[in-house]
């Protein structure tokens, strides 16, 4: 009995540890890029099946602001009141791209995001995205999946070489369930890193037959797993309206 005991203490962080399954993403791999109101929030989650919102964190006032900048959180719309705009929430994918996130807040971030997903009855259809990979570790702890935002090595004038060093060194540090960067990022990363799932945005915005095939090349490739597009609707794999 007591060899028994001793053998659960050394397994049981080992089982408590492992990696959950791996994400179940929708068939259609565009989603809506910027769904930062409630109209768009409403208009958009009845053709997409998943959403990026971009949010900030109040620390003073405990609560999450949609916004791309500090400066939107004046809006005063908080993401609860975001998401019941969500047609069926529990139905749909969305991608959190959290801003200001850090190790100080990344808790109280995880139990209202937590909250969120109890209410709406969602259960493992939420990212949360950073470039913070101690947060991050936090978010993941408080069972949130989340997404390991990476750079464009040209804004900092890094050599590739060093990049792809770093990005592999904060994979191995973090294991996220997924990465993300710019479309033009799309041949480096699938390349170096075929094993991540990958998502994409600053995707081009305009809808016409070059950019649509563009977004198609994307999506076409297996490691790529999200294509964020500021199309009205969501694109097809055959004849598409371009009017």
């Amino acid at each position: 009995m007591k060899r028994t005991l001793a053998i659960l203490v050394i397994l049981l962080p080992l089982l408590t540890n492992c990696n959950r399954p791996d994400f179940n993403y929708p068939k259609s791999k565009v989603w809506a890029h910027r769904v930062n109101d409630t109209a768009k929030a409403k208009e958009k989650s009845k053709s997409f099946d998943g959403l990026e919102v971009d949010v900030y964190y109040s620390e003073y006032q405990d609560k999450i602001f949609v916004g791309h900048n500090a400066e939107d959180t004046a809006n005063n719309l908080q993401i609860e009141d975001w998401f019941n705009y969500v047609e069926n929430p529990s139905q749909k994918c969305f991608w959190i791209d959290m801003k200001n996130l850090d190790r100080h807040n990344a808790k109280p971030i995880s139990k209202i995001l937590l909250g969120i997903m109890d209410k709406h009855n969602m259960t493992d259809n939420l990212f949360v995205e950073s470039p913070d990979v101690d947060a991050l570790k936090t978010i993941k702890n408080s069972d949130l999946r989340v997404i390991l935002w990476t750079e464009n090595p040209v804004w900092n004038n890094i050599d590739t070489a060093t990049w792809i060093e770093h990005t592999k060194k904060k994979i191995k540090e973090l294991d996220p369930d997924a990465i993300s960067n710019e479309a033009e990022m799309y041949e480096l990363l699938t390349e170096h890193f075929p094993e991540q799932s990958i998502h994409l945005w600053q995707t081009p915005a305009e809808f016409n037959e070059e950019n649509i095939e563009t977004t198609r090349k994307l999506c076409r490739n297996k490691s790529v797993k999200v294509v964020l597009v500021d199309y009205d609707k969501p694109i097809g794999n055959g004849q598409d309206n371009l009017q």
